[in-house]
């Protein structure tokens, strides 16, 4: 599939592809998005078939304008209108009760949608060109490395998609904080670009749901995740892994330390720019991905929020999948 840059003409385009129950990739600020009317059971059907995405991971609805979300939440409790308000469109994902106009496909049978307005220009133009709400996972395999330009989604997806609308590099590189406000209350269920501190200056607290779960909430949820081919380490401050000669080492370095490696990835000069390693992580993981390395090593991480939703990606890269 060629990829389209975002002008006028493709946008249109884009738009009259997802009214006919076709798949769109297109740039939101966190990831690319695998887009499909979020209205039809069918078209949303084809999201899980080109992910290979199983049928027990909801996925996430995107809308371009706030009345949208009327006809498909039973209500909006305060909370949730609170968050709106202070952060569409931006990178944050409000878990809703839905009505009956939401298909059970999106929802993985739960009686609950979750509903985002992203902050990318190219994204809310494509949007209010639809005049549909649009469901749009990650545009990437299912588990695997999730895509940060155009050309991520062409290599692991090109085949499966209609038409792929560049935007450009994302921005923030690492997916939506999706909070659950059904119970009135704010509760993160995955933690992302919108800090739990950022949460709580608006609803006055937050709570964290559980992380990994056999049924998930929420994308992003599952124990395995965002993961390269190539086996990724996660390191302890200090530890030196030792290395075999004949073992072709890639490295993702923060600040600047660094370990002997065949191949480096340099995220940030300073080992506390939490927000130049999400914008990187993705794309310097890509990129390690495609050299037929054995191995990848990173240090753990920590520090605020933001860093803690880093290390939630890594965990879940690293850990062994099913």
């Amino acid at each position: 599939m060629a990829i389209f840059r975002g002008t006028e003409e493709n946008i249109k385009k884009a738009a009259k592809h997802l009214q006919k129950n076709n798949l769109v990739a297109f740039a939101t600020e966190t990831v690319y998005g695998l887009g499909a009317n979020a209205l039809s059971a069918e078209a949303c059907e084809k999201i899980f078939k080109a992910k290979k995405r199983p049928k027990y991971d909801p996925l996430i609805v995107h809308i371009a304008e706030m009345y949208q979300v009327t006809d498909l939440v039973q209500e909006v409790p305060k909370v949730a209108s609170d968050l709106a308000e202070a952060f569409w469109p931006g990178p944050i994902t409000i878990v809703f009760k839905k009505t009956d106009l939401v298909p059970e496909l999106i929802t993985a049978g739960l009686d609950t949608v979750a509903i985002r307005m992203p902050a990318h220009p190219l994204a809310l133009a494509l949007l209010s060109e639809a005049k549909i709400p649009v469901a749009a996972p990650s545009a990437n395999p299912f588990g695997y490395l999730s895509p940060t330009t155009a050309e991520h989604v062409d290599s692991q997806l090109g085949e499966e998609v209609d038409i792929i609308l560049d935007g450009g590099e994302c921005d923030w590189g690492i997916e939506s904080t999706i909070v659950d406000c059904t119970s009135g209350e704010a509760i993160i269920l995955r933690q992302g670009a919108i800090s739990a501190e950022d949460i709580r200056r608006i609803t006055g607290s937050v709570q964290y749901g559980k992380a990994v779960l056999e049924r998930p909430l929420a994308p992003g949820q599952l124990a395995s995740h965002y993961a390269p081919n190539t086996k990724l380490v996660i390191l302890k401050k200090d530890e030196n892994p030792g290395f075999a000669q004949s073992v072709k080492i890639g490295f993702l370095q923060m600040g600047k330390g660094t370990i002997e490696a065949d191949e480096v990835e340099v995220l940030s000069e300073q080992d506390d720019d939490f927000k130049s390693i999400a914008h990187n992580l993705f794309s310097a993981l890509h990129r390690l991905d495609s050299l037929g390395l054995d191995i990848i090593y990173v240090y753990e991480l920590t520090g605020n929020d933001l860093a803690a939703a880093i290390m939630d990606r890594l965990l879940k890269a690293a850990a062994k999948r099913s």
